[in-house]
Formats: structure tokens, C-alpha cells, sequence
């Protein structure tokens, strides 16, 4: 039972799929593209790269608020203690005594990114920041964020570190809830104490003249230290997509962050994307020959499709690199790999199969041995019978 369950999971796990490099030049030094709607990442760039997180914090502070809110239409009355020690840090503009409700937090520290809202939820939520790291840290875990780290509520301490790909999976996993995915896609909101809260993501993009109704949603971040983060989502073509751009370059009207994003959609607006079959399962990969066993060569067939998100260019480009091994024998046994085939875009590789072995070899018994050779010696001996008969009859 142990070794068909070990067979089970290697097939689960018969191929990867990798991303291709950014096809668009950005000034952030990290980023990720992900299709939304089968979670496979598109395109990246340093995906992996430690980035200091300054406001996208706030996304965790935000994913935590929610585990943890029990009415989000519970009021609250702003203390002086939610307020302190924010200076320097942008701020919705929460006063000591407005009244508010849970969910008008979530609003002012996601639109404006208010480090006065974060600060409070993490107050009245845990009763100190201290303890509210602790659980965003423990939600990290919870979805998989094993290289990041939080330090505060909103962002203020360099300590407050992740990456681009763990960026993306945090999202994905945020927008699962329909409070943060209203809250995330809404541009401009009024509280219940009159104060208005935007996102300023879209004027900045109107700026430039960018297309404002492909971005869903958005959160940016900024810090001299971090440069300039925007995590968005957009619609194009029936696909939904998420973006993670990190640390971009530092301009003087700190835009380069929406630049790079639009970069990135405008790119995918401009090409047909669809998921392509690269492996059908039931494919003939190739038969390998197999010494001395009760059969000559063995099938490696396709045990799964290999599909993967593509554009009409990056599809016709693709090959197939086969690394399979070149012979079998009786010392071969099911769940023995035989090697990879690797699918290949300009030089990279977008993904990888695994070929497994599915049953044991069989040697040939001695029995069959003899048996053969019998059979082979008798068949000779026909056809040399047969010969001479025929050159005898010509001669009569």
C-alpha cells in the first residue's frame, strides 16, 4: 500500500511549470504576473528577491483584521494611543474621538494607506501592535509566506519583509474573502464620520494617459528604503490577473511603479493569451528498448496533460528537449524515473516533465529461455529443410 500511495504522489507531481521572463522592460527590480484563474505565474522577474514591504503591509494587516472581526459593523472611538508615533507616516486623517466601524478601518488604511487605521485595528483588535504582529505572522504561515516577515501594522519598520511571489500568493489568498475584495477594488469611499479616503492609483495612471478600467484593484507602498510597490489586479480579456511590481525605480513625481504595471497589462492587452495542451496525456514520448525481459521495449506514454498559459508568439516558439534514459532491464521498477522532457521558449524553459515507470521489468525465465532457443534452432532447421527441397525440385 506504502509504495502505491509513493507511486500516486510522484504522478501528482509528474510535471512543473515555470514562468517566462518579463516581456516589457520596468525599473522594478522584482515582480510577478499571475493568472488568477488557474494560479499560474505568467511572467516574472526576481520573484524570489527579499523586498522591504513599507505599506503593502497593510495587505497582511488587512487579511489578519479579517480572520479575527467578528461585526464588521462594530464602532469604534479613535484614542490618542491609536494615533501615536505616526509621524512621517501617511495617515487617512482619523481624529481623537471620530467614531468609526471596523470595516471604515479597513477602508482608510487600504485606500489612502491611513497608518492611523492600521494602528487602531491593531489596537482594538489584539490590544497592542505587539501582539498583532504576532498574528499576522501567524497567518503568514498559515498560507504558505515562509520566507516573509512582519514587524509592525503599517509598514513603518524595514523589518516588514517578503518577496514578489509570496506577495502574489498572500493576494490571491486575500481576495478569497468577498469584504477584502470589495474593499481592495473600490477607488473612493466615504467613512461613517464624513471623511472621504481615495486610491490614488488611477489619477496617477490618467496622468500618463493609461487605460484606468483595466486595474480591478490596487494597493502601492513606498519608502525611500523599498522604492515603489504597486500589487494590483486587472481584467483583459476574460482573464484575471494579479501583478506584483517591487521596488521600482525612484522618480521624482514617484510614479515608476504605475508605470511599470500598466507596462506589463498593456503588453498582455496587446497579445492572445490561452492555455495551450504542450503534453496530452496518452502521448507516445518514446519506447525505450528493454534487455533481457519478457518484453522488447517499453512505452513512455503521457500520464497527465502539461498545459500552460501562453501567447500566439510564445506558443509557436516552443520545443522539446527529451532526456529520457536509453535502455531498461529487470532492475528497473515501478515508480523509477526515466528521465524528463523539458518544454522550451527562447532558451527557457516554461516547463518539465517527468517520466515514471509503471510497472516492474520482468526477467525472462530460464524455462522461456531454452524454450526460445529451441524455437529458434527448429525454425532454422525448417528453413534449411525447405532450401534444400527447393534447390533439389529446380534440379528435377
Amino acid at each position: 500500500m506504502k509504495k502505491i500511495l509513493f507511486i500516486l504522489i510522484i504522478f501528482f507531481s509528474a510535471f512543473i511549470v515555470k514562468a517566462l521572463p518579463m516581456p516589457v522592460n520596468i525599473t522594478s527590480n522584482s515582480a510577478v504576473l499571475i493568472n488568477m484563474d488557474n494560479d499560474q505565474i505568467v511572467y516574472e522577474k526576481e520573484p524570489d528577491k527579499e523586498q522591504i514591504l513599507a505599506s503593502l503591509t497593510k495587505i497582511m494587516t488587512a487579511y489578519t483584521a479579517l480572520q479575527h472581526i467578528e461585526n464588521l459593523n462594530e464602532r469604534v472611538t479613535i484614542t490618542e494611543k491609536d494615533l501615536s508615533r505616526l509621524e512621517g507616516f501617511t495617515c487617512a486623517g482619523l481624529e481623537v474621538g471620530d467614531v468609526v466601524t471596523y470595516l471604515d478601518l479597513l477602508y482608510a488604511m487600504m485606500l489612502p494607506s491611513g497608518a492611523d487605521a492600521s494602528q487602531t485595528l491593531a489596537f482594538h483588535i489584539a490590544g497592542s501592535n505587539e501582539e498583532f504582529v504576532k498574528l499576522m505572522n501567524q497567518e503568514a504561515l498559515n498560507v504558505g509566506m515562509y520566507h516573509s516577515n512582519f514587524a509592525d501594522s503599517y509598514g513603518g519598520d524595514d523589518n516588514n519583509i517578503s518577496t514578489a511571489r509570496e506577495l502574489a500568493i498572500l493576494l490571491r489568498e486575500a481576495l478569497i474573502n468577498p469584504t477584502f475584495y470589495k474593499v481592495f477594488t473600490t477607488k473612493r469611499y466615504t467613512l461613517s464620520n464624513g471623511l472621504q479616503v481615495v486610491n490614488y492609483t488611477d489619477p496617477t495612471a490618467e496622468f500618463y494617459g493609461f487605460d484606468t478600467s483595466i486595474i480591478l484593484g490596487s494597493k502601492s507602498g513606498y519608502t525611500p528604503e523599498a522604492g515603489l510597490m504597486l500589487v494590483s489586479t486587472a481584467k483583459i480579456n476574460g482573464v484575471n490577473y494579479a501583478l506584483v511590481v517591487c521596488k521600482s525605480e525612484l522618480n521624482k513625481p514617484l510614479t515608476n511603479h504605475v508605470i511599470d504595471s500598466f507596462k506589463v497589462y498593456n503588453y498582455v492587452s496587446n497579445h492572445h493569451y490561452e492555455t495551450r495542451d504542450l503534453l496530452k496525456k496518452g502521448m507516445l514520448l518514446k519506447k525505450i528498448p528493454v534487455l533481457d525481459s519478457t518484453i522488447s521495449e517499453y512505452p513512455v506514454e503521457v500520464l497527465e496533460d502539461v498545459s500552460v498559459f501562453l501567447s500566439d508568439e510564445d506558443y509557436d516558439k516552443v520545443t522539446y528537449d527529451y532526456h529520457l534514459v536509453e535502455n531498461l532491464s529487470t532492475n528497473n521498477k515501478a515508480g523509477d524515473n526515466l528521465g524528463y522532457v523539458d518544454m522550451v521558449v527562447d532558451g527557457e524553459v516554461i516547463a518539465s516533465y517527468n517520466a515514471y515507470l509503471k510497472e516492474d521489468i520482468f526477467e525472462v525465465k530460464k524455462e522461456s529461455k531454452l524454450f526460445l532457443v529451441i524455437l529458434v534452432f527448429l525454425a532454422f532447421f525448417v528453413l534449411v529443410l525447405l532450401s534444400t527441397n527447393l534447390i533439389a525440385s529446380k534440379k528435377n
